[in-house]
């Protein structure tokens, strides 16, 4: 019997995407497996660096060097605001121009066509582009066109794509929903602080529907967190990781479940003497647990269990 599959479905949460990237060194210290990957906006940018094989770390190396400039530029307000081509160029000049089909690990990017109101799955083509298709939050940023769909960011239909590591082969589902609870108000208001803050009331009103085809639900406390704000890596990547943690056991459960286990196994009487009445591991490794019982640091790395 092989190991059944994890898949980690990422939401949107413009700069709060950062976010992403504690939780995922959060699941690689605790030696939790990711199969494959689907995200919406932020996430489908963080997901897309990781199946490409990015570890964290040059992650948030890469974070702490990229302004909005790189990314982004303004226009005259047609269909947008602002143009995200330049997002595109950045992501081909830092992944090589590579396509979906040729990543480290099954991964998707989750758009909204805006012709038909549905939700567009991109598994095939340049991952840059498709990236930039799924952040292109309406009003803000332009639209980006993909084999003749008009597509906008996937937060206006699915911005917790729950569904979408399943429809990758994925057995389990890990959720991260960076929706959270409403923040304090901008204390400045323009025409972006208007369009985020209520981008963000969206999301929050209907993520319960969302997030209820996850295995485990990580909703990391981001209310203080600013959605703009790029100069704070560490605060996001340190919310992350604190998040990734606090669910060690509900994640030590899931591995158990995913993990390869004969009939054999469980008809041997020294596994009885080794499982609490919960039916989880109570000696051996548990998930990323030192012999003292703390955890290392967020910089430290550790490889996932086989």
């Amino acid at each position: 019997m092989s190991r059944k599959r994890i898949g980690l479905a990422l939401s949107g949460g413009a700069a709060k995407g950062l976010v992403h990237v504690g939780v995922i060194k959060g699941l690689l210290h605790l030696g939790v497996p990711v199969d494959c990957i689907a995200g919406t906006s932020a996430g489908s940018l963080v997901g897309a660096l990781v199946a490409a094989a990015m570890t964290p770390e040059e992650i948030e190396k890469l974070a702490r060097a990229t302004r909005w400039r790189d990314v982004v530029r303004p226009v005259l307000p047609r269909a947008g605001l602002l143009d995200s081509t330049r997002l595109e160029r950045f992501l081909q000049t830092h992944l090589g121009g590579r396509v979906i089909e040729d990543l480290a690990i099954p991964y998707a990017a989750v758009a909204c066509d805006l012709r038909t109101g549905r939700r567009v799955t991109i598994t095939r083509g340049p991952l840059a582009r498709a990236v930039r298709a799924s952040c292109a939050v309406p009003g803000i940023f332009r639209p980006v066109e993909i084999d003749g769909r008009l597509l906008v960011d996937g937060g206006v239909c699915c911005n917790v794509p729950t569904a979408v590591p399943r429809e990758l082969g994925a057995d389990f589902v890990i959720a991260v929903d960076l929706s959270g609870d409403l923040g304090s108000a901008p204390a400045r208001w323009n025409i972006f602080a208007v369009m985020l803050r209520s981008w963000e009331i969206m999301q929050r009103e209907k993520r319960a529907a969302e997030v209820s085809g996850a295995d485990v639900l990580i909703r990391p406390p981001v209310a203080g967190l600013s959605l703009i704000d790029l100069d704070s890596v560490d605060d996001y990547v340190r919310v992350g990781w604190e998040a990734a943690l606090a669910h060690r056991e509900a994640l030590a459960d899931l591995m158990e479940k995913a993990a390869d286990r004969s009939l054999f196994y469980y008809l041997n009487p020294r596994q009885w003497t080794r499982r609490g009445s919960s039916g989880r591991r109570s000696s051996g490794r548990r998930a990323g647990r030192t012999a003292g019982g703390s955890d290392p640091p967020p910089g430290r790395r550790e490889p996932p269990l086989a």
